[in-house]
């Protein structure tokens, strides 16, 4: 009896093992880089054009290719309207892709291009919290409004051909806290810790039911997903050239919802923003 039993529960194991290789994720979610704009007073601005990436690229290994790639830019936009309160507009856009292990001892060969793209709006609130305008606080809260959708294609493990697609409608609200150190006028340093909650609507797909349960998207639009997104963002820049900026950045994505989707943890930008008042302001 113990014997039999041993030998079951092996059995079950390795069927969970076998399964769980088999699986290929369908990412549902990528997060966006945050804009977090050095204001002191009323009239200053940013504007920023950044190139995004989760640095992963395609290789090969024993005659098998993986592919996990995030690309795509950000464009943001930040005024401020008075000495306290500020608006930023936010663009997002990426291209990704995964695929499958398709090797002896996983036949999926599943090849999944996604394609997001996402508008955002917000208020907010900043504060300097030293005289010398070293130290400041700014919370940032808005809406964003988008698409995110993906296409799969590939053959099963009975070598049937598919060609599938998956879209959503995205409705994101977020608050976005953040904290800046200032060296002079050249370099800022910020931590930025946002909230994001995602709502998924207007679903559109060609899978069976049986596959949405397999790929964790049956309960996609059943609640919200909530997020937590901390980020550390710096910019620096030159005193000639007072409204010109380079900015890098790396934040991460975190699940804090319990009901579980697969998604793109990680991000790392860079770009330049501008000032434009700044670079045409007589000295």
């Amino acid at each position: 009896m113990t014997r039999a039993f041993t030998l079951y529960v092996l059995t079950f194991t390795l069927c969970i093992f076998a399964l769980a290789s088999c699986y290929t994720p369908r990412y549902v979610y990528s997060p966006a880089a945050h804009n977090v704009p050095v204001l002191l007073k009323k009239g200053d601005s940013k504007l920023a054009f950044n190139l995004s990436t989760n640095f992963s690229k395609r290789n090969t290994a024993e005659g098998v290719v993986k592919d996990n790639r995030s690309r795509g830019f950000d464009l943001q936009g930040a005024y401020a309207v008075t000495n306290k309160f500020a608006v930023q507009l936010n663009y997002y856009r990426r291209t990704e892709k995964n695929n499958g292990d398709f090797s002896v001892n996983n036949l999926d060969s599943s090849v999944i291009n996604y394609k997001r793209s996402l508008t955002e709006i917000g208020i907010g609130y900043y504060h300097s919290v030293m005289h010398n305008n070293r130290r400041i606080f700014q919370v940032f809260a808005g809406i964003g409004f988008g698409k995110f959708g993906f296409t799969d294609i590939g053959r099963n493990q009975n070598n049937v051909f598919h060609n599938n697609f998956h879209q959503a409608s995205i409705t994101k609200l977020y608050v976005q806290p953040a904290f800046t150190v200032r060296s002079k006028k050249n370099f800022a340093a910020s931590l930025s810790s946002r909230f994001s909650v995602i709502y998924f609507h207007n679903v559109q797909t060609d899978y069976t039911a049986t596959d949405l349960d397999n790929y964790k998207l049956d309960s996609l639009s059943y609640r919200p997903r909530l997020f937590w997104e901390p980020a550390v963002v710096n910019t620096f820049g030159f005193k000639k050239l007072p409204g010109l900026q380079f900015e890098f950045q790396a934040g991460l994505s975190l699940l804090v919802s319990p009901l579980f989707i697969d998604y793109r943890s990680f991000n790392f930008s860079a770009g330049v923003l501008f000032d434009v008042p700044k670079l045409f302001r007589k000295k």
